[in-house]
């Protein structure tokens, strides 16, 4: 099935068809990703990562339900749940000012309010897979807080997945002077194939700051692609995070420009690969204006036949003087057959900056698990001691409470398998 047969067929199922915004922004991109296809190992930000194994999977037809959610990881959290990739209950109890829904309820209510910001970021129109995402999304989550609220207790937003394919299409909108905390978390249902192709876009005003953490724990059998797309204006603070667990093929592209002065970013990860995992981080910073700074901390642990990828790119464009970009990605290689690319990036095109990258790569500290042997520490017990520590430093930079204690805690039974 190609691309106009899905969309044939599947026309009364895409949310908001009336508005002829929606309608041509759908068709717009159903034309980018005609033209362009899948990219391949020839596109140079794809040179590492093979998407053939999804080439069947893009057009698959409705998937079966994906059963009852799971308890929240987060007791005091507002939660939306969807089903691949549809909605199935929404968050009760919100704050004034403050809006989370599904994107098809949203588009419902009020067809004309999503217009100024769906699909306007530069960064991710002329992208493939996000343009798939644009043509054929039927739900997602739509963040939107008033100017001057700060919502205290974390929003959660679970994607649940057991077979098919789903185009989750994410908004986030923070007022100026806003403040909350989202955490996206994929988690598949058994062992079975299926496809996630999500979009997460990022309009982050005026001193606005927001915490962004994914979770992704898509079953084994699974391909994941995820894009995060932001845009930060004049002192906007934004951290994001991405613990990396599930999924045989993961790719997780950020794309994100400082445009206003004073903006800030920090984004780190976790990947914790084994089996013949494969995940491929890829981060596009552009410092488009000055006095803006960035931080990237990205680090794994992979075994057995696993392969990771880093690709990291920092822009400087000329007029963006006195910024700071730095980016450092570290792995660990438990097994002789694990194997990492990275490749750090600079496009340096200031004067007045200050920037650093760096990549390592090695085997876990044979005097430091001999030195803990020796002090009566079980040889598995001081393995994990090890790998917690290489790691220990990124996971600090998670500057929610909460949040941190959990993914510290799926860190652990990750290990401890």
């Amino acid at each position: 099935m190609g691309m106009e047969a899905y969309q044939a067929q599947f026309a009364d199922h895409l949310p908001g068809g009336g508005p002829a915004w929606l309608s041509d922004l759908r068709q717009a991109a159903a034309t980018r990703f005609s033209s362009q296809g899948l990219p391949d190992r020839k596109v140079e930000e794809w040179r590492y990562t093979n998407l053939k194994p999804v080439q069947a999977q893009l057009f698959a037809l409705d998937a079966v339900s994906a059963g009852a959610a799971p308890p929240a990881l987060l007791e005091s959290s507002y939660r939306l749940v969807f089903s691949n990739g549809v909605l199935q209950s929404g968050a009760n109890d919100l704050p004034t000012g403050v809006r989370l829904a599904g994107m098809a309820e949203t588009l419902s209510e009020s067809p004309g309010s999503l217009a100024a910001h769906m699909g306007q970021i530069n960064a991710g129109q002329d992208l493939p897979l996000p343009a798939l995402n644009q043509a054929l999304s039927r739900d997602g989550y739509i963040l939107s807080i008033d100017p001057g609220v700060m919502v205290e207790r974390p929003m959660e937003v679970l994607f649940l997945s057991d077979a098919g394919t789903c185009y989750p299409r994410n908004l986030v909108l923070a007022g100026a002077g806003s403040e909350a905390t989202v955490v996206e978390h994929y988690l598949g249902r058994g062992d079975g194939e299926y496809f996630v192709n999500a979009v997460t876009e990022i309009h982050a005003a005026l001193g606005a700051k927001l915490r962004r953490y994914k979770i992704q724990q898509d079953a084994f059998g699974a391909s994941h692609v995820a894009t995060l797309a932001g845009q930060l204006g004049d002192d906007a603070h934004f951290e994001n995070f991405d613990l990396n667990l599930g999924g045989q093929l993961v790719r997780s592209e950020i794309h994100m420009a400082l445009a206003g002065q004073g903006a800030e970013a920090a984004l780190n990860g976790v990947y914790l690969l084994r089996g013949k995992q494969h995940c491929d981080n890829a981060i596009q910073m552009d410092h488009v204006v000055g006095a803006t700074n960035s931080h990237q901390d990205y680090r794994g642990i992979l075994d057995d036949k696993a392969h990771a990828v880093f690709q990291g790119k920092i822009t400087v464009r000329p007029d963006a003087q006195g910024i700071e970009g730095h980016q450092l990605n570290k792995t660990l290689l438990l097994s002789d057959d694990a194997e990492i690319d990275s490749k750090p990036e600079l496009e340096i095109l200031a004067d007045d900056v200050k920037c650093s990258h760096g990549a390592t790569a090695g085997e876990l500290d044979e005097t430091g698990l001999f030195y803990l042997r020796s002090r009566g520490i079980p040889e598995a017990e001081a393995r994990q001691l090890l790998m917690t520590a290489f790691i220990a430093e990124t996971v600090a930079h998670i500057g929610h409470d909460d949040v941190r204690a959990v993914m510290e805690r799926l860190v652990g039974e990750w290990m401890a398998q």
